[in-house]
């Protein structure tokens, strides 16, 4: 098979992953829509309990949304990732992928459309269908206990229950766009290194990595800085942006690495 890029042969690779993986994503999408409906249904029933609360009270009852929509959708990229080319560690379908008429460059590249763009392009408009929703819905019983002359409605209605916004989410979130990349890189990547139980491999030497990085980054810390004593206030690491930046540019460059490192690694899978 030639490793060049052929589009017609890529979207035929697209349209049959689908069907293979299709039902995975969207059994993966439902789990995620009922944990969101979940949390919104809880707000609706302390709504109705909280009748005599203060005016906007709406508001701090939905004031989970920013967590929920960046925790949830986070792990929603790992599944999809850590799932996709779990395929490989079974031989009987790991020969059938194998044979499958595209490059591996295709293949990895339809992984990287399904892993990144449809599942955080489906996510995304997923949680603002459900939160327009429920928004609504809560803005229609503003309504009605404003019609019954209930002095909490008044106070809901002038608050205007607003929609999930960037506003709800601090200034810095931009620098952190890198982060589902990042997980879903790492998750790929675990997907074909890994013979069986990928995502939890995956998962706990992410886990084990992270501690032993902050362990040794505190203790080269202490032992830089100690005996020491600051001068300035004006340095880089004072400097909230520079960090940010710094952060930003790491993750961009681990990101396109593990990129790298998986698409080797799916070529030596099938050799």
């Amino acid at each position: 098979m030639s490793e060049s890029l052929d589009m017609r042969r890529l979207m035929s690779l697209i349209n049959r992953q689908w069907i293979s993986f299709g039902k995975i994503y969207i059994m993966s999408l439902g789990i995620a829509a009922g944990v969101i409906a979940a949390f919104y249904g809880y707000a609706v029933k302390e709504f109705f309990y909280n009748l005599s609360a203060e005016p906007g009270f709406i508001n701090d009852l939905l004031s989970f949304r920013p967590i929920l929509f960046i925790f949830l959708g986070l792990l929603f990229v790992t599944i999809i990732a850590g799932t996709y080319f779990s395929d490989l560690g079974q031989k009987p379908k790991a020969i059938f992928e194998i044979l499958i008429p595209a490059s591996r460059l295709e293949k990895f590249i339809t992984a990287l459309f399904f892993s990144l763009v449809v599942t955080i392009g489906s996510y995304i408009v997923m949680y603002i269908v459900i939160d327009v929703g429920f928004v609504l819905y809560f803005r229609n019983l503003a309504e009605s206990i404003s019609d019954s002359s209930s002095a909490v409605g008044h106070g809901v209605i002038d608050s205007k229950i607003p929609y999930l916004s960037m506003k709800d989410f601090p200034p810095q979130l931009p620098y952190f766009y890198f982060l589902p990349c990042l997980l879903s890189a790492i998750f790929l990547l675990g997907s074909i290194a890994f013979q069986n139980f990928q995502y939890i491999k995956t998962a706990i030497s992410v886990i084990i990595y992270i501690a032993v990085w902050t362990i040794s980054l505190v203790y080269l810390m202490k032992l830089i800085t100690r005996d020491t004593m600051s001068v300035t206030d004006n340095g880089f690491w004072n400097d909230d942006l520079a960090i940010f930046r710094l952060i930003l540019g790491i993750g961009i460059f681990l990101t396109v690495f593990l990129w790298v490192i998986g698409f080797f690694r799916l070529k030596e899978k099938e050799v």
